[in-house]
């Protein structure tokens, strides 16, 4: 049998178009068997938060009603559909001080921890 591929995937950003790509290409690679890795960035990690509502960069605001209009999911279904595909989350040198309140554990681990994963997968994409 063969061994599962590896897929570490950073997201580096919480605005909406940015969102998107790292939360897709887990669950992808998730649903496909990967072993998934999906680690947040201190400015990223405000899409575990409970209370995230994603914004638009300034330009694309069009973007909020183009993603309604296709029925895409949004970022909290997303979110879950990856915990229950089995994509394991991470998050990088956080200051717990902070007031988030996670939708689901994650790992705080060193960004070290996730390069290290990085260079034995079989992908590495940040966002």
């Amino acid at each position: 049998m063969m061994e599962p591929k590896k897929v570490v995937v950073l997201a580096l950003h919480d605005a909406l178009e940015s969102a998107y790509p790292p939360l897709n290409i887990a669950v992808g690679a998730a649903s496909s068997g990967a072993d998934v890795i999906l680690a947040f960035s201190r400015k990223g990690v405000n899409i575990l938060d409970e209370k995230y509502i994603p914004v638009p960069s300034e330009g694309i605001e069009y973007l909020s009603n183009a993603l309604n209009d296709f029925n895409a999911p949004s970022i909290h279904e997303l979110l879950e559909i990856a915990v229950e595909t089995g994509v394991k989350l991470y998050v990088v040198d956080l200051d717990l001080k902070e007031d988030i309140h996670f939708l689901y554990p994650a790992d705080q681990v060193p960004i070290k921890w996730v390069l290290n994963e990085a260079v034995s997968a079989d992908l590495f994409v940040h966002f």
